[in-house]
C-alpha cells in the first residue's frame, strides 16, 4: 500500500463479530488493490476487537482505530472519525455486516474518474438474509437530476455504497442532526452545496437484513424520523414536492404514527422477508 492510496475504505464495527470477517474479506478480495482499510472498533464488547486484531496482523493495508465507548449516531460519528485519518483520494463507506462485490472499488473509482463533476456515487445493491441468500434487488435512480427530484419520496443512495471524493472542505461530512438517517439528511446538505450525486448502475453490494439486527429495533421511531427529514427536504426549492405529494406523505406519516410497531415490520417489503 502506498502512503497515499487511491481509496480509503471506512468500516466501523460495534458488536458485529458474527458477520465482520465476511465484510473484511470482501474488501481484502477486491480486484482494485490500491486501498487502505480503516476499521474503527467503536466500543465493541463482543469478539469484534479480537477479529480486528487478527486481520491487522495479516494485511498491511489495514489500519485499526479503537474507541473505548461507542461514539453514537448509528456509527456515523465513527465513520467521521475514520475520515479524519483517511489518506486516500476517494473514501468508500462499508458496514460490518454487508458484503462488497469484488469489483466494487474498481467500478466506483472508475466512475468518479470518468465523471469529474460528480462528488459522490453509490451503486445498485441486493438484499441478503442472515444466511447470505439474496431475496431482493435494489436498483434506484442513477442520474443526479432524478435523485434530486425524487429525494422527497425516497433515499436513492444506499449508505454502505457511498463512495466520494476526499475533500476536507466538506468535513464534517455527516449532518448528525438525527439519530439514524443522517446519510439521507447529508444528501440534502450536499445538494444544497451544489454537489452532484449519482449511482453506478451495477449491483456492487450485498446489504444484509436480519430479523435480529439493530436495523429493526425501534422501527417506528426510525420511520417517523425519516418523515422528519422529508419535511426538511420539502423546504428546499430544488427538492420541494408538489402539494399532492405532501398530502400523500402526510397521510403515510399519520398511518405510521397510529400503527403498532409489529405491524410496521410485517408491512415493510424488506423486513417482511426476515421476521
Amino acid at each position: 500500500m502506498s502512503v497515499h492510496p487511491t481509496v480509503s475504505v471506512i468500516l466501523p464495527v460495534y458488536n458485529g463479530d458474527r458477520f465482520l470477517p465476511e465484510a473484511i474479506e470482501s474488501i481484502l478480495g477486491q480486484t482494485f488493490t490500491d486501498f487502505e482499510l480503516l476499521i474503527i472498533n467503536d466500543g465493541s464488547t463482543d469478539q469484534s476487537g479480537q477479529i480486528c486484531e487478527k486481520y491487522l496482523n495479516t494485511d498491511h493495508r489495514i489500519r485499526l482505530l479503537t474507541n473505548s465507548k461507542p461514539l453514537g449516531k448509528a456509527g456515523d460519528q465513527a465513520k467521521e472519525m475514520g475520515m479524519q485519518h483517511a489518506r486516500g483520494r476517494f473514501i468508500a463507506i462499508m458496514d460490518a455486516d454487508d458484503v462488497a462485490k469484488p469489483q466494487r472499488l474498481e467500478r466506483q473509482t472508475a466512475f468518479l474518474k470518468a465523471h469529474p463533476d460528480v462528488f459522490l456515487c453509490g451503486s445498485w445493491a441486493e438484499y441478503i438474509d442472515p444466511n447470505g441468500t439474496v431475496f431482493r434487488d435494489w436498483k434506484p435512480d442513477t442520474e443526479h437530476g432524478r435523485i434530486v427530484r425524487n429525494l422527497y419520496w425516497k433515499n436513492s443512495i444506499m449508505h454502505p455504497t457511498f463512495f466520494f471524493r476526499n475533500d476536507p472542505s466538506v468535513f464534517p461530512f455527516y449532518e448528525t442532526k438525527y439519530t439514524w438517517y443522517n446519510d439521507y439528511y447529508t444528501q440534502l446538505k450536499l445538494i444544497k452545496q451544489g454537489r452532484k450525486l449519482a449511482n453506478v448502475p451495477e449491483i456492487l453490494l450485498s446489504y444484509r437484513v436480519s430479523g435480529q439486527s439493530s436495523t429493526q429495533s425501534g422501527i417506528k421511531k426510525k420511520v417517523l424520523e425519516y418523515f422528519q427529514i422529508r419535511d426538511e427536504i420539502a423546504r428546499y426549492p430544488a427538492t420541494r414536492p408538489d402539494l399532492r405529494s405532501r398530502m400523500i406523505v402526510l397521510a403515510q406519516q399519520l398511518a405510521v404514527a397510529g400503527l403498532p410497531e409489529k405491524w410496521l415490520l410485517r408491512f415493510h417489503p424488506v423486513f417482511r422477508k426476515t421476521i
